[in-house]
């Protein structure tokens, strides 16, 4: 069952605890998380069918890490592929995850990929973080895992919406997008610079791919389901300039990155990527 994990980093002031208005008790970050997922459409717990997501968990965790503010993880919506009928999705409960997940009952199956979730789930993690305090951002890192093989790019989207960011008030931003050992496949970095330069835009700008200092790295993240499988580090990223530092354009740039890799290396199940903002 495919997994996306989403780690948010930088700092929480101003911290305070929500309750709710019906119970009285106190909200935590997957409740909101959750609630801000189901208003949007993005997702749902539910009878109904989730547009990108099913929930699984999340936790704030500003106040007991000095970097990391919250994290969440997901998963991605799934549908069979079947020649005769249209995609039909399919709802399991299954434990340890909680709320509607997707998973296959026979046949092939592919699962909504990084890139076409990844701006809302970003956004809502974001949105959510904002109920407890004043959020400065410093980066995210995406780890994914069991995803079903990748079957055609699917960048036109990302493409279409980059309209949002010529509305910028123009104050762009420099930031390294680090990755690990197993992103590419056993394809060269050469590949990927070149599947990037598809995405330049007046508002995004790739550069080659760098070295990452340590501090910008990918690492384990916190105690959760997927912990364990946090790849090597490669030492390698590519640098970026964005429009705006916004959790829309950081997620963008790592969407596009994502997107990229998976058509120079479809076969590829599982990666950790991570954003920094630099200065």
């Amino acid at each position: 069952m495919s997994l996306i994990f989403v780690e948010a980093f930088g700092q929480l002031s101003k911290i305070r605890r929500p309750r709710s208005r019906y119970s009285g008790t106190e909200e935590d970050l997957y409740s909101v998380f959750r609630t801000r997922a189901e208003l949007m459409g993005w997702s749902t717990t539910t009878a109904d069918t989730p547009l990108y997501w099913g929930m699984n968990d999340a936790e704030l965790t500003a106040g007991t890490d000095p970097y990391r503010i919250g994290w969440v993880q997901v998963g991605p919506k799934s549908y069979e592929l079947d020649p005769l009928r249209a995609f039909r999705p399919a709802v399991l409960q299954s434990e340890p995850f909680v709320g509607v997940r997707f998973a296959p009952h026979g046949g092939d199956w592919r699962s909504m990929e990084p890139a076409k979730l990844l701006l809302p789930l970003i956004q809502c993690l974001v949105d959510a973080l904002g109920r407890f305090g004043v959020v400065a951002l410093t980066g995210f890192q995406v780890t994914a895992d069991y995803m079903y093989p990748r079957e055609a790019p699917s960048a036109t989207r990302l493409l279409s919406g980059l309209n949002w960011f010529y509305a910028s008030p123009e104050l762009p931003s420099h930031a390294i997008i680090a990755f690990d050992q197993g992103f590419l496949g056993g394809h060269s970095e050469t590949e990927l610079e070149r599947a990037l330069r598809s995405k330049r835009s007046e508002a995004f700008e790739f550069g080659p791919i760098v070295a990452v200092p340590d501090t910008h790295e990918i690492r384990a993240g916190a105690e959760t389901h997927i912990r364990s499988i946090i790849p090597a580090r490669s030492g390698l990223g590519v640098s970026v300039t964005l429009p705006e530092w916004t959790a829309s354009a950081a997620a963008w740039a790592l969407a596009a990155v994502i997107d990229s890799a998976q058509n120079v290396a479809p076969e590829v199940r599982r990666f950790t990527v991570r954003l920094s903002r630099l200065g």
